[in-house]
């Protein structure tokens, strides 16, 4: 790397940028709005039939194979209570797809994590002395603040936190009653 001349530099800088992109789904910074939800999602939301919450039609889906995504064997078994949750909430929604497995996994992963954390600073205080005596925050602190990020992250990616649920209304039969929004766009 040490000889590498401007145009080798670029080059792997933009295949790291490409790996980058692919790994966290396509998102980057600087694409504007919110993530779009999953069609099944928008559907439920919806004003009617084909119809998101705006009343636009919904676009059909790319075609992913819907199914549960298989545990992996090797995960704590606090993590093993949470799969077995989501998977049974998420797959009722018609919403999973094999391929959702390594991020069903970080998010029980952290939900674990999150409980273990909290169950450490419960028996040992928020607090610690270093050699000194100087009391310093407890480290679970650092790991209970990151996992919870983490939650919060892949809960609202799978629709599972608090906001997420209030929006899910189901689905129900088109009246008829319900007409296309007037102010939308595209249609």
């Amino acid at each position: 790397m040490d000889n590498w001349g401007a145009a080798e530099t670029a080059f792997f800088a933009s295949q790291v940028s490409q790996i980058v992109f692919r790994l966290t789904g396509g998102a980057t910074m600087g694409q504007r709005g919110p993530m779009k939800a999953p069609t099944k999602l928008r559907l439920i939301n919806g004003r009617g039939e084909g119809r998101d919450s705006g009343g636009r039609k919904v676009e059909k889906e790319i075609g992913f194979e819907r199914d549960k995504p298989r545990m992996p064997s090797y995960l704590p078994e606090g993590a093993k209570t949470v799969w077995k949750s989501v998977v049974e909430t998420l797959d009722g929604l018609g919403i999973l797809k094999k391929v959702d497995g390594p991020s069903l996994e970080a998010y029980c992963t952290a939900v674990w994590q999150m409980r273990e954390s909290m169950k450490q600073l419960l028996e040992e205080g928020m607090t610690v002395e270093t050699s000194q005596g100087v009391p310093k925050p407890h480290p679970a602190v650092a790991a209970l603040k990151a996992a919870r990020a983490d939650v919060h992250t892949f809960a609202r990616d799978f629709g599972l936190n608090p906001a997420a649920e209030g929006q899910i209304q189901g689905l129900g039969e088109d009246d008829g009653d319900q007409e296309a929004n007037p102010f939308a766009i595209g249609d």
